[in-house]
This record gives C-alpha cells, structure tokens and sequence, in this order.
C-alpha cells in the first residue's frame, strides 16, 4: 500500500517503494528497499529528492497527526518478497481476519481516494500503486475466504464510490480462484475489478450521485463512463489486457441488452462476465444515491432469476460457491419462528448454513444467542429477512457471530 510523502517526513523502519525524480539524479539504483539508518535520509534529501513513496505494508508508517513518535527499532534488511500466490498465507478465524479486513479497508480508501484523486487532476493512472492493494486483499482472502467480502459489504453511502472499487476487486479475486484461472490472472482480475469504474471520474456529480431518475441526456452521459474509462486506462502501463477488457464491458449482459456496445454471451470474455456479476451484486447490497441498500439473499434471488438473460450461469455458480446462498450476515427467518444470522458456510450443503439465532418473532424480543448447524438441526430456512426491519444493523449482527469459532 503506497503513501506519498515529503522527504523532510523519512523515517527509519519505512519502505522505500520509490523516489520522486528521475533515478539517475540520486545514487540509489534500487528502486525499491528498507530504511534501515539514518545515512541514507540524508543521501537522500543531499540529492534533491523532494518526494517518496513508501509502502506502509512492508514498513513502518507516519503517525497519526498529535500521536507522539516512537523510538524506531533496530530494522533488518528484509529479504525480497515476490508476489505470493493463492493459499499460501496460514488460515486464521473470522475474528482475528475481520479485524486485519477493517484495517486493509481504512488503507484501501486512502489509496483510491488518492488515486482517483490524481486522475480527476488528470494525472496517468500509475499500477505500482494499485498492484500492493490487491496483492494484500489477495493474501487476506487466503487466510479467510469470508471476512473481507463480509466487511465491504458494509460501506457508508459517503464511502460508495471507493469501497465499491474495493469491494467488487475482493470479489474478482475469489471468483477467480473459484473458477481455478491461474494466479497471475487472478491479480489482473482483481487490478481490473479495483479500477472497473474509473470512467465515472469523467462524470459531473450531478449525473453520478443522482438520487432521482436521470433524464435521458443524463442516462446517455453515465452510460459512456466504460469508454471514458478505457481512455484513461489505455494511457496507463499495464501488464494486460484485462483491466481494459473489464474497464468497457462490465455493463454488458450475455442476451444483448447491456452497454455501450450490446454484446452477447459468447462476445464477452470469462473476465467481463465475472465482473458483470460482481459489480451488480456489490452495488445491490450497498447503499448509494437512488438505492435503498439490498440483503444479500435478496441480491441472490434477483440475480439467480436472470442467469442466462443478463448473467453468464457458469459464472453465477462459481460466484454463489465462493460467497454462499446465503452470504455471511444474511438474516434467515427459521420454522421455529426465530430470526438467526449466517456466520459460516457448509460447502457440502450450502442451502444449510452455520447460523446464530438471535431473535423471536412471535415474541418479539431477543433472544440469547444460540449457535444451530443446520445440516444437523430439524430447523429449516422459510425466508430471508432484512435486519433493519427488526431494527439490527449489519454492524450489530457482525459483532454476534465474530465470536464464533466459523471459520
């Protein structure tokens, strides 16, 4: 994750992504490395360099403004860290990654705010900054496949636009790894995930956050942000196609009727099919200008009754096998008349979810909370429920099932 800084700000114990200015203009030849003393912040700023970019994943950050300053530790050369690929990162509970999640989501929001900020300016988009995020949202998915996808659904209308491109990223990554596409393509699907929507810095506000219908005018503007997103892509160095392939065909739908260019099924790439699916199921369970925030089983059940008219079934299957029938804090009303959240998948039986019971319906008053397999159970599921209407936040249901031991 890469912050830019004023070289005045280096400190020892941070990660040196790269320098401002052409590198020959300073007697660093690595691009990349460790601050490691105090000699080489002077090499640095004696050179002329004014700014850096430091990677706050591999090295220490810059304090909170008023928070007093540490010491720094002595800091060892780290050995070269390659991008690692899927299931290589230990296992860990859904407790102890919601809380790595919520850090990388707080991080990811200041490094696409920036980027996206650089590209309202005009500014080329630049990889390197992007790429760091992905490969951390990559090792988080590794060590639990649910608790990322679970905390990005939860977003701040305010915060729609930057956790959207995080989210649907996140999305990308685990659909890709479902549907076994090799590891390299999967980091592009989640590069081309976090910038799906970059044509929509071209659009004024008023068409972009509209919470009213949009007039016809207005309608044709915002469905040229794809193209305008290819533009500004197409400036940018990168490793493949597939970024630009997503970028202008993830409004697309496999019977014709998306846009800007109305392909069909078999015209669309795998990668633009998976996007299809993961940005309309990310903008239905999100709140945002002009739409009231969906559950996740009711974003399930809207998008199931369209595969093969406006998404790709192949896709849907390996979709709704990475992120369940019933997603992670869905609310399920049971035969028992008790309201219960998801906190755990039986990928042997995912009509059957883990779930917590919380509350009564017929009695209309919490209940303690009560942890039911239901492959094991007499219970059955009889609906789904929108935790608002029983007056829970998503935040509240969260904080009930962390405590599990799902995984």
């Amino acid at each position: 994750m890469l912050r830019r800084i004023g070289s005045e700000q280096l400190q020892v114990g941070m990660f040196v992504a790269r320098l401002g200015g052409p590198w020959i203009s300073h007697p660093f030849w690595r691009a990349k490395f460790l601050v490691s003393h105090e000699d080489q912040i002077r090499q640095i700023q004696s050179a002329g360099v004014r700014e850096v970019w430091i990677d706050i994943l591999k090295g220490r950050n810059l304090p909170p403004a008023g928070v007093p300053e540490a010491p720094p530790a002595p800091v060892a050369e780290p050995a070269p860290q390659p991008h690692e690929p899927a299931g290589s990162q230990p296992v860990a509970s859904l407790e102890a990654e919601l809380g790595r999640a919520r850090e990388l989501l707080q991080s990811g929001k200041a490094v696409v705010g920036s980027m996206f900020a650089d590209i309202r300016m005009g500014r080329a988009l630049e990889v390197e900054r992007a790429l760091p995020l992905v490969d951390a949202a990559s090792r988080s998915l590794s060590r639990h496949g649910q608790a990322l996808l679970a905390l990005a659904r939860l977003k701040a209308r305010d915060d729609y636009n930057y956790l959207h491109a995080f989210a649907v990223c996140a999305l990308m990554i685990a659909v890709g790894r479902t549907l076994g596409l090799p590891d390299d393509e999967v980091r592009e699907l989640g590069l081309a995930g976090l910038v799906h929507d970059i044509g929509k810095l071209t659009l004024p506000e008023s068409v972009q956050h509209k919470a009213t219908a949009r007039t016809p005018e207005e309608e044709e503007s915002y469905r040229r942000h794809p193209s305008a997103g290819y533009r500004i892509l197409n400036e940018a160095r990168l490793v493949s196609n597939i970024p630009l392939d997503v970028c202008v065909h993830h409004h697309e739908r496999v019977d014709g009727r998306g846009y800007p260019f109305g392909l069909v099924g078999r015209e669309l790439s795998i990668h633009a099919r998976i996007a299809a699916i993961c940005d309309a199921y990310d903008s239905l369970t999100s709140a945002r200008p002009g739409h009231q925030q969906w559950s996740p089983a009711r974003a399930m059940e809207y998008m199931a009754v369209r595969v093969d008219t406006l998404f790709d079934r192949r896709v849907f299957k390996a979709f709704t096998g990475t992120v369940g029938i019933y997603p992670l804090g869905t609310v399920l009303r049971l035969r028992s008349n008790r309201l219960a959240v998801v906190c755990g998948q039986n990928d042997a039986d995912p009509l059957r979810p883990l779930v917590m019971v919380f509350f009564s319906v017929s009695q209309s008053k919490p209940l303690p909370t009560e942890l039911v397999d239901l492959r094991h159970s007499e219970e059955t599921v009889v609906a789904f429920e929108n935790a608002a209407d029983w007056g829970y936040t998503d935040e509240q249901l969260m904080a009930m099932y962390t405590n599990t031991n799902a995984s």
